[in-house]
């Protein structure tokens, strides 16, 4: 008898921890799989720039930072996503996940870890979520391998972003929450409300408004336990009791949310991401990133259109896609343990209703297919797969009675009957249908990820493209100017793998393209070699298809006089009507006529001609002083030959700005510019002016 009890005890101890070994696995598997697509598919991560700010803000905790000097990184080194307060820049984001990366990067050299440890986390916070709530093993297993093999979580657990952190966190924080609500365990209130804490560190939207229906949920059935009515003090001992104890693990997380908020925005009450702008708010109407960016107009209408775009792209981010999503409704619906279903589709209606406000959701609309997803509703994530798993296990259930011999009881009566199948098979017949019925959920997921990965590949080939221009070694400390197709005043912005140390102190540093005033950068980083990479640069833009890009060293010229010798030559032999040459600078211009016996073609000397620069007044028609220009300019030099097709342009434009000693100081060679007769509609094209138009500049 004793015998039989401790092998009965032995097989209930070993079928409970199989579930547990399984879960354990999965995580293993995720924390690989992240580090493998880290490494391979997003080694330079998802070309999205709000990457480029989480890994800065980590590596300045690294260094002790919390902010860094206005006066050193304007205007040339501003990061994305700052922002300002008393002569110290902040970064709009909360500490919470940078100090995981800084964390990561400290103890494995790498921050590719504490990715991997998010992936790892969701899994098993979903499966204890959903073991709390159900109390099924299979039910929770399912859930973790539904989670574990979504698209969406796949990608944002390879990602430097907050997102996968923050919901990953909350799920493990509510199961632990209605565990310690459930039963009073200590540690259980304590690391419940230390995660919870942990998410206002991170992203404290999302922990309101999941926190709320948990604890009113938790309050809930306390109520109940306790007695309802009839035992009002036995329930606000309890109430007491679990709250003080979860306030532990919470109140360190505040205190330091609080501390951070004061430090770097003047206020314990302002978060950086309003203090950064104020517009960068939920509800209707102009918003906007930072102030230095377009202002968006956020209406109800384009609300609705991205909750529409949400929805009808939910499916290829999930995985079993739409057949998964139906069975987190046909789960939904159920009638056993409603109040729990009850609470999972509160969080979700909670996150959806609550991002219906946000701006950023339309804003990220064009990412929603084959970006980087539904990102911001990623807290009701885990939720919804666990109504999906307690679905699927719903019609398995119900495929046992469909398939069973013996209707309406799935096993064999005490006396023998005649068997009168429901379905007509073998007892194979359920183990075939669960095969077919995952290859299915399979196909439905990866059906969907070859349009995701074409566009992190074309991603790549754009990072591949900008480190080729780039070289792999440089003779000396060297600054880089960044100048892209669309202006910008931060490099992270159209080249998020292009950053800088906080310091600014590494071998080679990024500064924006700030037009004129760029041609003060080398009196900015004495001691560095000074270069320009412009990727959008043609290299032919006459021909059909070109190369693009490009990669030139620069050199700064100052004086209080400036010569600038230009040689012009027409390049295809146009020139039968000759050409005219001409500098400018503010609303002074300077131009040669030449005819056609100075036109010559590409290979003959061309015309030369010299002007000069100066900071006192012209003495003559072939000086240009800067009285009538507001520096820092651009000094315009150009070149125009009529054709028969239109005219053909070359300017180069040259920063040009003056030192606080009254000298002159410009940056060269300047950005190249051609119109051609053969793309009328194209306006300036960004290219190289040689060998039309050669500008030599030195002091005098």
């Amino acid at each position: 008898m004793d015998g039989g009890s401790t092998a009965a005890r032995r097989r209930a101890r070993r079928s409970g921890r199989t579930p547990a070994l399984i879960v354990a696995a999965i995580c293993g598997c995720s924390f690989v799989v992240s580090l493998v697509l880290q490494a391979t598919l997003y080694r330079h991560g998802s070309g999205d720039a709000d990457e480029a700010a989480y890994v800065l803000q980590a590596r300045m905790l690294l260094d002790g930072r919390l902010t860094l000097d206005a006066n050193t990184v304007e205007p040339f080194f501003r990061p994305w996503l700052t922002g300002e307060h008393d002569g110290r820049v902040f970064t709009k984001y909360l500490p919470g996940w940078p100090a995981l990366l800084a964390a990561s990067q400290a103890l494995f050299a790498t921050m590719a870890v504490a990715p991997a440890l998010v992936a790892a986390g969701w899994v098993a916070g979903t499966y204890r979520l959903a073991r709390e709530l159900f109390d099924d093993a299979v039910t929770a297993v399912t859930a973790a391998v539904f989670v574990a093999l979504s698209p969406l979580v796949l990608v944002h657990t390879s990602l430097p972003l907050a997102y996968a952190c923050g919901a990953a966190t909350l799920t493990l924080a509510c199961a632990a929450l209605l565990r310690g609500g459930r039963t009073g365990a200590r540690l259980s209130l304590i690391g419940g409300g230390a995660g919870l804490g942990f998410v206002l560190l991170l992203r404290p939207f999302d922990a309101v408004i999941v926190a709320v229906p948990v604890v009113v949920f938790v309050l809930a059935r306390l109520w109940r336990s306790a007695g309802g009515r009839s035992a009002g003090g036995r329930f606000m001992r309890a109430v007491a009791h679990r709250t003080a104890w979860a306030l532990a693990g919470l109140a360190p997380f505040v205190v330091v949310l609080l501390a951070y908020c004061r430090r770097v925005t003047g206020s314990a009450l302002r978060a950086p991401l309003s203090a950064s702008d104020p517009l960068d708010r939920f509800g209707f109407g102009p918003r906007r990133i930072l102030p230095s960016e377009p202002t968006f107009l956020f209406t109800r209408r384009l609300a609705l259109e991205a909750l529409h775009g949400t929805v009808v792209a939910a499916p290829s981010w999930v995985f079993g896609g739409v057949a998964v999503l139906v069975l987190a409704i046909f789960g939904a619906l159920r009638a056993h343990r409603r109040p729990e279903r009850v609470l999972l589709v509160v969080i979700v209606a909670a996150v959806g209703g609550g991002y219906f406000f946000w701006w950023g959701s339309a804003f990220a609309m064009p990412g929603l297919l084959n970006g980087l997803g539904p990102h911001y509703h990623l807290a009701a994530f885990a939720p919804i797969m666990i109504l999906a798993a307690d679905g699927a296990r719903r019609v398995w259930s119900m495929s046992e009675r469909w398939f069973s011999p013996w209707p309406g009881t799935g096993s064999p009566p005490a006396r023998p009957v005649p068997r009168r199948p429901v379905l007509r098979g073998s007892g194979l017949r359920r183990p075939v249908i669960a095969v077919l019925a995952a290859a299915g959920l399979i196909l439905l997921t990866v059906d969907a990820i070859p349009d995701k990965v074409a566009g992190q590949r074309w991603v790549n080939d754009r990072n591949a493209f900008l480190d080729a221009l780039l070289p792999d070694r440089y003779p000396a400390p060297a600054v880089v100017v960044v100048t892209p197709g669309v202006p910008s005043r931060y490099t992270q912005v159209p080249y998020q793998m292009l950053r800088n140390t906080p310091d600014l102190a590494g071998p080679v540093v990024y500064a924006a393209d700030i037009g004129a005033g760029t041609a003060t950068l080398p009196d900015r980083m004495p001691g560095r070699a000074v270069y320009r990479l412009r990727p959008d640069e043609i290299v032919d833009p006459a021909a059909p298809a070109s190369y693009f890009g490009s990669f030139t060293a620069l050199r700064q010229v100052a004086g209080n006089r400036v010569r600038v010798q230009v040689t012009a030559r027409d390049p295809g032999g146009a020139g039968g009507s000759g050409g005219t040459l001409y500098i400018r600078l503010g609303a002074t211009t300077r131009t040669v006529q030449f005819g056609p016996a100075n036109a010559g073609p590409a290979d003959a000397p061309g015309i030369t001609h010299t002007f000069t620069v100066t900071t006192g007044t012209p003495l003559g028609p072939d000086e240009l002083g800067i009285a009538g220009a507001t520096l820092p300019d651009e000094l315009v030099v150009g070149f125009t030959v009529p054709t028969g097709a239109g005219a053909a342009r070359w300017e180069e434009r040259i920063p040009l700005a003056r030192r606080p000693s009254g000298e002159l100081a410009l940056l060269v060679p300047g950005l190249g510019w051609r119109q051609v007769p053969n793309r009328p509609g194209a306006g300036w094209l960004p290219a190289p002016v040689r060998p039309a138009l050669a500008v030599s500049v030195g002091a005098t």
